[in-house]
């Protein structure tokens, strides 16, 4: 932290324990206003919603996001209450990716024909939410051609001599503001009148003003908060600007109790998936007792004996290598599909997504075509599953827009490849033997998995789930769009070739040991992010656990069912696709009520 003769410049997000506790004593005890400045990506509103959740006010004013189309092009500008930021994305207020939004909501509109200014829209809805009732009043990017209109010029100096709330201006950047008033078609007159209005607010006695800078550290490990929404009180009014902490720096109550219920499920998910493993032991034709189950493995541990040969042989070499192949299976594809869906930001994208299931089913096809034994299954299936994502990459590197477009297409093109050459094969196989076996293998099933299965699929599944977890940070600012990842620092075309890879690898690795298991990657995610929110730091272990869960409980259905064992696809089917018209008949009513 720097401190000069007229402004306090801080490391951000370094210093934000610091800038928190600056702020507060600022506006709450010396009664000054705040001014805050700094560079396009600092993290200026970003530091205003840490705030006002660090104190807990209930702010009036308002928000500037900017609405984009799928493309990410920027379509306009409008305002959001500064108490209700839901659905704006991560770490930032701006952005929001909506196909149709209300044109007259936006006060600056963008289109092929440039920039249009609606000062009066502006003005109006800046009124509005300026005066409604709070303990902190919010200004966003103010210092632009707004301040050209005189009733809301007059309104903002209003709010700083009457200092009967605080005031936080988030200040609009110098360089930003001439960029925007060269292009905006304003008479010599106008925009000196604009630059003066701006230095006398800039200098009014009542701001200290604070500088925001980048420090050295990535965007990737700036603090990610997801912001709910809170209803001004009207009540609230006569209380004191901010709720008193119990000791100056500790996180607020409603944060507290947020991590409280954060771990809470964690516990539950974590304990449910102990349950289905132990029934998953003890079910099947033969069977055994929970408390057998516990002695067992307790033996293992700590030595001991007196069991059965018969109670060794079911648990250790005939369900084990199962049960911990539907761990890694079953966590695998669920983790990929959470993957592919935040990099494309499309809720019904799965792990076949870029064609590495048909590629994966086409190579083991082939290999039983061919006669060759189950590890050569295992390895063509994973080889033609790379080949797939290969294939992929390669035809969209000849495409220089619309790269996330672009993968989609390709992949679409490859799979509907992989699936004639696999009607293909379909079509020269023996009826007899070979087409069954072909068959039975793209239904999906653990009943083939061995010990052997599990040292080849481990290692590229583990490895995989590594990549995406490390890069979770970078997965949630995807989420915003490629325009405010960059500006955030995040080197997107790498960060998403390596979380395409990584995802890729798993689905191959998966389905070579496993066959195809369809809808665990794409309901999986879902389920995860409605327990847990879309934060993926949180929302990706869920799906593992989830997704690991859910697949042992399947397979331990299929074995029991029948003597040979219900394809995993099949049952698979039965549940995911009654889930996902739920999610279309719920999102339906969401839209109905809006």
């Amino acid at each position: 932290m720097e401190n000069g003769q007229d402004l306090v410049t801080f490391s951000y997000p370094a210093d934000e324990d610091h800038l928190l506790s600056f702020v507060r004593s600022e506006l709450e005890g010396a009664g000054r206003n705040l001014l805050i400045t700094g560079a396009i990506g600092s993290g200026k509103s970003t530091f205003v919603q840490h705030f006002i959740d660090y104190v807990q006010a209930v702010p009036a004013g308002y928000m500037t996001i900017r609405h984009v189309d799928p493309e990410e092009k920027t379509l306009g500008f409008a305002h959001r209450p500064a108490a209700n930021q839901a659905g704006t994305g991560f770490l930032t207020v701006r952005h929001e990716g909506r196909e149709d939004f209300p044109a007259a909501s936006c006060f600056l509109l963008v289109d092929d024909k440039g920039r249009r200014f609606d000062l009066e829209a502006f003005a109006r809805g800046a009124m509005e939410l300026i005066d409604r009732p709070g303990t902190l009043v919010i200004l966003d990017e103010l210092g632009g051609d707004e301040l050209l209109q005189d009733h809301f010029y007059n309104k903002v100096l209003s709010l700083l001599e009457a200092r009967e709330r605080p005031l936080i201006l988030v200040w609009k950047q110098d360089a930003s503001l001439e960029r925007s008033i060269g292009r905006s078609g304003l008479t010599g007159e106008e925009k000196d009148l604009l630059r003066l209005r701006r230095q006398e607010i800039f200098s009014h006695p009542s701001l200290t003003r604070i500088e925001l800078e980048n420090d050295s550290q990535s965007a990737a490990h700036r603090k990610r908060t997801l912001w709910g929404s809170a209803a001004p009180q009207a009540d609230r009014g006569s209380q004191a600007p901010f709720p008193e902490d119990d000791k100056e720096g500790q996180s607020s109550p409603s944060a507290d109790r947020g991590s409280r219920r954060m771990a809470l499920r964690f516990a539950i998910m974590g304990g449910a998936l102990l349950f289905i493993l132990l029934a998953s032991f003890a079910v099947g034709w033969y069977g055994i007792s929970l408390s057998t189950i516990v002695r067992f493995f307790w033996s293992q541990i700590w030595g001991g004996g007196g069991f059965p040969d018969e109670i060794h042989t079911v648990l250790i070499n005939v369900r084990m290598p199962r049960i911990l192949m539907g761990l890694l299976v079953g966590s695998g594809l669920s983790v990929a599909g959470h993957t592919f869906q935040g990099v494309f930001r499309n809720p019904m994208a799965s792990p076949d997504v870029l064609g590495a299931s048909s590629g994966a089913g086409f190579g083991a096809a082939l290999a039983i075509l061919w006669g060759l034994p189950a590890s050569g299954i295992t390895g063509f299936s994973f080889l033609f599953g790379l080949l797939s994502i290969g294939l992929v990459l390669l035809l969209t590197s000849f495409v220089r827009a619309q790269r996330v477009l672009a993968l989609i297409l390709t992949g679409i093109v490859v799979s509907s490849l992989f699936s004639a050459g696999l009607s293909l094969i379909k079509l020269a196989a023996d009826p007899t033997n070979q087409l069954p076996a072909i068959t039975y293998w793209l239904m999906g099933s653990l009943n083939a998995s061995r010990l052997k299965d599990l040292t080849f699929a481990a290692p590229v599944i583990l490895g995989g789930a590594l990549i995406i977890f490390l890069l979770r940070w970078q997965l949630n600012v995807l989420a915003i769009g490629e325009e405010a990842a960059t500006s955030m620092g995040v080197r997107i075309r790498l960060v998403r070739v390596a979380l395409i890879l990584a995802a890729t690898l798993i689905t191959a690795a998966s389905v070579s040991v496993s066959g195809v298991i369809g809808w665990v990657g794409l309901v999986v995610p879902h389920i995860a992010r409605m327990l847990t929110g879309s934060d993926n730091r949180y929302s990706l272990p869920a799906s593992a656990l989830i997704g690991s869960a859910f697949m042992i409980l399947v397979d331990t259905i299929a074995r029991r069912a029948s003597t040979s064992g219900i394809p995993l696809g099949i049952l698979t089917a039965f549940v995911g696709a009654p889930f996902f018209v739920y999610l279309i008949l719920r999102q339906g009513r969401k839209d109905v009520a809006a």
